[in-house]
């Protein structure tokens, strides 16, 4: 977003401007919906947009601006190991924001494009930050030298782990056994490889 850009206020579709509620925590509580698997997509996508404005229109369109309006990850793009959760991690993140801005995130309204910034943009020296190192720092491999910080870090590791739902689970599965699935096919010799695949 351009420095000279105002934040939107809501989307245009089909040359009709739509007025949306973009206060992070109607755009939380919209991502929560779109991410309900036991919903009919009808049904979700209504009560998504509910979220955003009293009077839900041209659902389907209108959450596709939504999307590119506030940068959100559309379902099918690729994602890199989840780090957070703003369920999980409510209380460091509200912690976070008064500590290092002095936003009170209980009482003040942020649009959605804005807390986002901030949050990404946090500096180090809070327990906010520290969790997400944890959480990507890669255990190293063991040797005669690093045992107490392999087992510190298991340990830190076990202790700030994401509780993941079902369909993240799966997908984390999914990931992982492709990371194996790859790190075979690149260590085999080229004519093995080729019989593996079939030719």
């Amino acid at each position: 977003m351009k420095l000279f850009e105002r934040m939107p206020d809501g989307v245009t579709v089909d040359g009709k401007f739509y007025k949306l509620d973009f206060d992070f925590r109607n755009v939380l509580k919209m991502l929560e919906f779109l991410a309900m698997e036991d919903l009919m997509d009808d049904a979700r996508d209504y009560l998504a947009l509910k979220c955003l404005t009293k009077h839900p229109r041209n659902i389907e369109k209108v959450l596709k601006a939504v999307r590119v309006a506030l940068s959100l990850i559309p379902d099918n793009a690729p994602q890199g190991e989840k780090l957070t959760s703003f369920e999980q991690d409510a209380g460091l993140i509200r912690t976070a924001f008064r500590q290092e801005y002095g936003i009170d995130l209980f009482r003040e309204r942020l649009h959605w494009l804005e807390f986002t910034e901030l949050l990404q943009n946090l500096p180090n020296g809070n327990r906010y930050e520290e969790v997400l190192g944890i959480r990507a720092r890669p255990i190293p491999h063991a040797t005669q030298y690093n045992q107490k910080e392999r087992e510190w870090l298991i340990m830190a590791k076990r202790q700030c782990a994401l509780h993941l739902t079902e369909a993240e689970a799966a997908k984390k599965y999914e990931r992982d056994v492709g990371n194996v699935f790859a790190g075979i096919m690149a260590i085999l010799p080229k004519e093995e490889v080729k019989t593996a695949n079939g030719e």
